[in-house]
């Protein structure tokens, strides 16, 4: 019994340990972004104008129409590290089947941290001199803060400070808002030239060359439990400028996340959430439970096999009861023949 509570109290030792160890160092380790992680998303403007280079040979702004901005991110599997996941994305705004523009990139993060790293051949409309840093969607995995983060914009190529801003309840979760500018940036210029109504010049004159201005106003909802995204809406203000500051719309929309996109997104946050509970939180507290309650057990086991009663006698072959006497105690002449 004795052996049996001191194996019993090594094991409690050993999950004793084991409870911050999974908690503070094995948690940091297994929490990752997956590497083939895979999205479809699409927003949608009610009420947009864009500039639609089709409707003529220089072109002609139109108002009042449904636009979608379809975004497609898959992992690429093979690419991706222990350290690093690389994602492939398509970004494609469209009025109804018609393309308004489209842009490709490849971004490479840290999967624990979220962070972007100019790896695996990133890159932005294969233009691989564009220096990803910052953030993109996805903020710290299972770590955010109400606070500033520095956002990357594909549109740009740039980072922008997304500010905390609050928190509301999206589908049952209490998400982290946080609101980015994207300060007007010129981000194309035009080859060819366009309709001076374009530009609001009246129909007499020229046509003219044009720049591409971009500024965006956006928000995310993030669950602060994953770092996922789980509703995004972008006020988009691009816009067509001459050399002299002539203005003309290239795209004015409002896009939001449809519903179901944000139902979808939070049952995927909610899911790993609960992983990340798992490690964090559930095995720790189990590990702790039962280091107690074994290191309890094998000490009352100790203490029971140490505190045996004392013997006080035994019996002979005949069944007669023999007092055990103290060798230290018998009387030295016990036998000795007296002589007279």
């Amino acid at each position: 019994m004795k052996r049996g509570g001191f194996l019993l109290v090594m094991l409690g030792a050993f999950f004793l340990a084991m409870a911050p160890l999974t908690r503070f160092y094995i948690a940091d380790r297994v929490i990752a972004a997956p590497l083939d992680f895979g999205k479809n998303l699409t927003l949608k403007a009610s009420e947009a104008s864009y500039f639609d280079a089709s409707k003529n040979l220089t072109g002609k702004v139109v108002s009042g129409k449904e636009l979608e901005a379809r975004l497609n991110v898959g992992g690429d599997v093979k690419s991706g590290t222990d350290e690093l996941m690389v994602l492939n994305g398509i970004l494609q705004l469209y009025s109804g089947e018609h393309a308004i523009s489209l842009n490709e990139f490849r971004l490479a993060f840290d999967r624990r941290t979220g962070m972007l790293r100019n790896a695996a051949d990133s890159n932005v409309d294969r233009d691989t001199e564009v220096v990803q840093s910052g953030y993109w969607m996805m903020l710290p995995v299972g770590n955010v803060h109400k606070e500033t983060y520095q956002l990357f914009d594909l549109v740009t190529g740039r980072t922008w400070p997304a500010r905390f801003s609050g928190v509301e309840e999206v589908e049952g979760i209490a998400a982290y808002r946080f609101e980015q500018h994207v300060e007007p940036t010129m981000v194309g210029r035009s080859k060819k030239t366009v309709a001076p109504t374009v530009v609001g010049l009246p129909e007499t004159a020229k046509p003219v060359k044009i720049d591409r201005y971009y500024e965006a106003k956006n928000t995310l909802w993030i669950d602060p439990r994953t770092g996922m995204p789980i509703k995004i809406q972008q006020n988009v203000n691009s816009t067509l400028r001459t050399e002299k500051g002539d203005e003309g719309a290239f795209v004015l929309a409002d896009l939001v996340l449809q519903d179901e996109d944000v139902k979808d997104l939070a049952k995927m946050s909610e899911e790993y959430a609960g992983k990340i509970d798992l490690v964090r939180t559930t095995l720790p507290a189990i590990a702790l439970a039962a280091g107690l309650v074994l290191l309890a057990g094998g000490g009352v086991l100790s203490l029971v096999s140490g505190t045996r009663p004392a013997g006080r006698g035994r019996r002979s072959s005949s069944g007669q009861k023999v007092e055990q006497v103290p060798v230290g105690s018998r009387d030295p002449l016990a036998g000795a023949v007296k002589h007279k």
